[in-house]
């Protein structure tokens, strides 16, 4: 009579941390997507580009690794569109880091969500995978009943007012009383989305919200949030900043 092995025996209960550490390994094997010259390491970008890609900058609200533009520009690209999620690791614990300088201690950590059309069509979010990083860097609950609501159009090529209007109404979230909230997304353009979020979390009861990008496109972004701030300081001290994103 046959005897066969326990399941257990074929398939150690490490073999999935095994198995990962493998794909990490040939992962760091791969040309960094940044450079295109240096290999790229466990966290995606090569020791080079880690170095010369970020220049972090923080403002009363809003908080940013640096410009969208050269290696950063690059590494958001290629998170948000060629699939390269391991990239969200690096980013997401700079970002933690920043935040812990800043002094910020947010309550609840949120990320600008994706419609589910949308969702389905890219497999992920990645402001998702960047706050998931930087709630558990930050040891800080991850909140996740904000969702939008709206299919919208493309934020990509349109104005400032137009992607204001764009986005108006287009998010609700969850009850959040007098909670204090950090909004992570990748990309703040002119404020539109994040500010749009911030509304939504506001009228969920967020006392306080803020904002943390990966990479700014413009002065008018962060400008825009601290007018909008000055505006309703009792609703969001700090604006939810509109994030030009083309979600």
């Amino acid at each position: 009579m046959a005897r066969y092995a326990p399941r257990s025996l074929l398939r150690p209960p490490n073999a999935s941390r095994f198995l990962r550490a493998i794909r990490l390994g040939v992962a760091g094997l791969l040309p960094c997507p940044l450079c295109r010259r240096q290999p790229a390491s466990s966290l995606g970008v090569c020791a080079g580009c880690r170095e010369t890609a970020l220049e972090p900058a923080t403002s009363a609200n809003v908080l940013w690794l640096g410009a969208y533009e050269g290696p950063l520009g690059s590494a958001v690209r290629t998170l948000k569109y060629r699939g390269a999620t391991r990239l969200a690791g690096w980013l997401g614990q700079a970002l933690a880091t920043e935040i812990r300088k800043s002094g910020w201690q947010p309550q609840r950590i949120c990320a600008v969500p994706l419609h589910p059309t949308k969702f389905r069509q890219r497999g992920y979010n990645q402001a998702q995978l960047l706050a998931q990083v930087v709630a558990e860097a930050l040891d800080v609950p991850l909140h996740r009943t904000l969702e939008r609501t709206q299919r919208t159009q493309a934020q990509a090529g349109r104005g400032r007012i137009a992607r204001i209007v764009n986005v108006v109404g287009a998010f609700h979230s969850g009850p959040l009383p007098g909670v204090s909230v950090l909004l992570v997304d990748d990309v703040l353009t002119t404020g539109a989305t994040a500010h749009a979020c911030g509304v939504a979390l506001g009228h969920a009861g967020a006392s306080e919200v803020r904002l943390a990008v990966v990479a700014r496109a413009g002065a008018r972004a962060t400008q825009h949030l601290e007018h909008t701030a000055a505006a309703s300081p009792s609703r969001l001290q700090s604006p939810t900043p509109r994030s030009e994103r083309d979600d």
